[in-house]
């Protein structure tokens, strides 16, 4: 089986926004995504199939703290690698555990700093194999420490808790809840406030109108319809059967409004299907758009295309805006650089951030198998936001292959299987964080990349691997599930 295959399955399967500095010391500056308080944007990402203390796949975590000059692997103040071993951190690395194949961020305990979700939905848990398990680390003003076991609201009723997690305030109610994906087609939805002792708010669940192949395939929060309340979009795979192919499947999303009650109170709107989902506000009028990636090929799903696509759902007060008609783009549609070809991977990954600061939100659509010097060596693609949507003008590639970008473009490196926009500066501009989970075959690698005000710059440009951390250089997916 050819490795894209491999990283396919890994990633469907395993769930592959200006504040002034303060000190430490200050009070935490409340910024979604700062995890000690400083008011710099930081990031976070997992190394889920890693070796840790000699358990294959075991899994860790990196915070990278941002600053001035942004996120920085040679200085070790301003980043920390949390395992199960970690003190302070539940449970033990164990093997094929896959501690970090998913995360959220949000405040959970509402003390004014981000904490991090982390789920390892390959952990066995009272006897109940690959039960799954998530952990929440806790924000303060050192940064993460220490963690928290969220209770399975249903436990032996799945397999695979925690491999996909949202945060949001879904209820409207102040504080930040967390929606979970397993094995089977229910989402589970813990609410606020999270305590450090283990209690929450209670918890709701909800199941999808179709049943889904495998779990969801994305779970992604956001503000759709202003109103103040987080909603939650899934996706997944239905089974749709042909004459020729009794096994096929239809991928298919939903967005469930958030309710008082909670998501999944109130009737769903289908959407599009996807394998990578985002919300953002790209036309600037304070609705989010819902931004859902499909890499399947015809023949892997029906929902599929030739090199994959990316479909723009404009928000609305309603919700989904039934009034126009969804944005439908590949490598070949106006504006967007590159060309539609079989396979490539196009809408791998997805994030919406503002570059220049001028209101609108900005796209980045990862092209996790584009061929360029060689085979699958992955890119990335930048659209601009405009009042109008995305803009026809000023699409960018950027990739290993590019000029100034740091590393060499090499077969099988997947640059591109996840992007981040987020600012970790300060000045009130997104930077761009890349990874290339398969770097190194299988080791996996990550490009830091600055905004200079008007794009993306060259300039300040950092990747680093493991060893940048004194961590084996051995396989990882080091870089899976940017987040911040």
């Amino acid at each position: 089986m050819r490795k894209r295959t491999l990283f396919l399955a890994a990633t469907l399967t395993t769930g592959l926004l200006t504040a002034l500095p303060a000190t430490a010391s200050a009070a935490p500056s409340g910024l979604r995504g700062d995890f000690n308080g400083d008011g710099y944007g930081d990031i976070a990402f997992a190394a889920p199939y890693a070796t840790v203390d000699g358990k294959p796949m075991a899994g860790y975590v990196v915070v990278m703290y941002g600053s001035s000059t942004g996120i920085n692997p040679t200085r070790p103040a301003q980043y920390k690698v949390i395992s199960q071993n970690t003190t302070g951190v539940p449970g033990t690395a164990e093997t094929e555990d896959t501690f970090g194949d998913a995360l959220a961020v949000a405040d959970l305990n509402g003390d004014g700093y981000a904490d991090l979700a982390v789920g390892a939905s390959g952990e066995d848990v009272d006897g109940d194999t690959d039960g799954g398990t998530v952990a929440v680390l806790w924000g303060s003003s050192t940064g993460v420490s220490g963690g928290t076991t969220v209770k399975d609201p249903a436990t032996s009723g799945h397999d695979y808790f925690g491999r996909l997690l949202a945060a949001g305030d879904f209820d409207g109610d102040g504080d930040q809840d967390l929606a979970t994906g397993a094995s089977n087609s229910t989402v589970y939805v813990v609410k606020g406030g999270f305590t450090k002792s283990g209690t929450t708010g209670g918890f709701t669940t909800f199941t999808t109108p179709k049943k889904i192949s495998y779990g969801p395939d994305a779970l992604k929060s956001g503000d759709v319809n202003k109103d103040g309340k987080d909603d939650l979009i899934v996706t997944g795979r239905v089974a749709e059967a042909t004459d020729t192919d009794p096994g096929a499947t239809r991928s298919t999303g939903w967005y469930y409004p958030g309710a008082t009650a909670g998501p999944g109170t109130a009737a769903p709107t289908t959407l599009p299907g996807g394998t990578s989902a985002t919300v953002g506000d790209i036309d600037g009028d304070g609705y989010g758009e819902i931004v859902l990636g499909n890499v399947f090929a015809k023949d892997d799903d029906l929902s599929g295309s030739l090199g994959g696509t990316v479909t723009v759902v404009r928000g609305s007060a309603t919700g989904p805006d039934a009034s126009t008609a969804p944005t439908v783009l590949t490598q070949d549609s106006p504006g967007v650089p590159g060309t539609d070809e079989e396979r490539d991977g196009f809408g791998s990954a997805l994030s919406v951030g503002d570059i220049n600061a001028d209101g609108y939100g900005d796209l980045a659509i990862g092209v996790v198998f584009e061929d360029i010097t060689t085979e699958d060596t992955g890119s990335t693609v930048l659209l601009k936001g405009s009042a109008t949507g995305l803009s026809e003008t000023g699409g960018r590639t950027l990739s290993q292959a590019s000029s100034g970008v740091p590393g060499t473009a090499e077969a099988m490196d997947y640059f591109g299987s996840d992007v981040l926009l987020k600012d970790v500066t300060g000045d009130g501009k997104a930077d761009y964080t890349v990874s290339a989970a398969f770097e190194g075959e299988g080791v996996g690698a990550v490009t830091a990349m600055l905004s200079n005000g008007t794009g993306i710059s060259s300039t300040g440009d950092r990747a680093f691997g493991p060893g940048a951390f004194n961590l084996p250089y051995k396989y990882g997916a080091f870089g899976a599930n940017l987040i911040g």
